[in-house]
């Protein structure tokens, strides 16, 4: 059956479901990307889950079923989980609905673990969500990856509910680089920073394979927020990152930056806005988007935006669009690098700003691989 004939018009979040309406192209968040044809397949849908997994070092998920978690955290399947009723987007209620259960970790002490996500299955539905509760005063770092196969006419549709409590800092690293013919990823998600918590989301996408993930985050007082994306997409591919930061509370700050590199017929899509309510006075918040196009069937869609209630802040914000600089070109050119050695190190060098902002080597170094690989 399709998508929206296995959602229950009973459950209690139908409402906002509805509230909201189904996605489609007239969506703002969903202008560019295939929501409409994906949302009306056939799928398969399998509703098992695993309430037994097995204590190890890192979270691994198969097909939506939690297989291994890491044995120093704590782990509940809450069937009561409490959503954000203000979401702004759609999906995200459908993907609790589709969820009988939130998979609910428990952080008490500094750590670092990764989240491995694998998606292989053929013609099928994929839904399940992810929350994480990190303790007051506890630093936490989180690597997430995804394999895949060619599953084709496969779509996953999953989530992360995530609370950083007071005087905390989570270190989110997302790694999703897939290759065309695999599942197309919808990934809905809401983060909570508490009182001078800290928040740093790296998104790295890469490949072929069409993806979107749509972010809300709200910042308390003297929170902080520190959002990266990077984007290398070619092929037919449309992928990339709608992000809405608010500033609640007074002394909040945000930065985000997204570079985004887009060949063939790709389509790369930032849609991003930072909206700083009448309370949230002394706020910092700045904004800026570039992208590269390397072949002119190539598009970008880049929306950054700042809502803004009060007087008494700092805000910038800006986009760039165009192609590799001429001037840099023709100087490697001129000491006998060929053209096409010469546009790869330039777009490397694009590229290298935002991984090498990942202090853990071993990470960078991964992500530092797959983009050379890609690109």
């Amino acid at each position: 059956m399709d998508t929206l004939a296995l959602i229950d018009t009973t459950h209690p979040l139908y409402s906002n479901f509805d509230a909201l309406g189904v996605p489609n192209t007239k969506t703002e968040q969903y202008k560019n990307f295939p929501i409409k044809p994906i949302l009306a397949r056939e799928y398969s849908y399998n509703t098992e889950s695993n309430l037994t997994p097995n204590a190890g070092t890192n979270l691994v998920m198969h097909n939506g079923m939690l297989l291994e978690y890491p044995e120093e955290i704590d782990i509940k399947f809450n069937e009561e989980f409490h959503t954000d009723k203000e979401h702004f987007d759609s999906l995200y209620f459908m993907s609790h609905m589709l969820s009988t259960t939130v998979i609910t970790l428990k952080v008490h002490k500094d750590c670092s673990f990764e989240i491995q996500h694998t998606l292989c299955e053929q013609d099928s539905l994929t839904a399940y969500r992810i929350a994480l509760e990190v303790d007051e005063n506890i630093h936490v770092e989180v690597f997430e990856s995804f394999q895949t196969d060619k599953s084709s006419q496969a779509f996953t549709l999953y989530g992360l509910d995530v609370h950083v409590s007071n005087n905390s800092t989570l270190r989110w690293i997302r790694n999703e680089n897939r290759a065309d013919k695999e599942t197309e990823v919808v990934g809905s998600h809401k983060f909570n920073v508490a009182k001078q918590a800290t928040l740093v989301l790296h998104s790295f996408d890469f490949g072929s394979a069409s993806s979107l993930h749509l972010y809300k985050i709200d910042l308390a007082q003297y929170a902080s927020c520190n959002a990266s994306h990077l984007l290398l997409s070619d092929k037919d591919a449309r992928r990339g990152n709608v992000v809405h930061i608010n500033h609640n509370e007074a002394h909040a700050k945000s930065t985000q930056e997204a570079r985004s590199i887009l060949k063939d017929n790709a389509t790369g899509i930032f849609d991003a806005k930072i909206l700083v309510a009448h309370d949230a006075k002394y706020a910092s918040a700045s904004q800026n988007s570039k992208a590269i196009l390397l072949d002119e069937h190539a598009h970008m869609y880049a929306k950054p935006q700042l809502e803004i209630y009060t007087d008494e802040l700092e805000a910038s914000h800006g986009s760039t669009i165009g192609t590799l600089d001429e001037d840099a070109l023709f100087y490697l050119l001129s000491r006998g690098i060929s053209m096409q050695e010469s546009r790869k190190m330039l777009v490397s060098a694009f590229a290298n700003t935002l991984i090498d902002n990942i202090p853990n080597q071993e990470y960078a170094t991964k992500i530092h691989k797959e983009f050379e690989n890609s690109l």
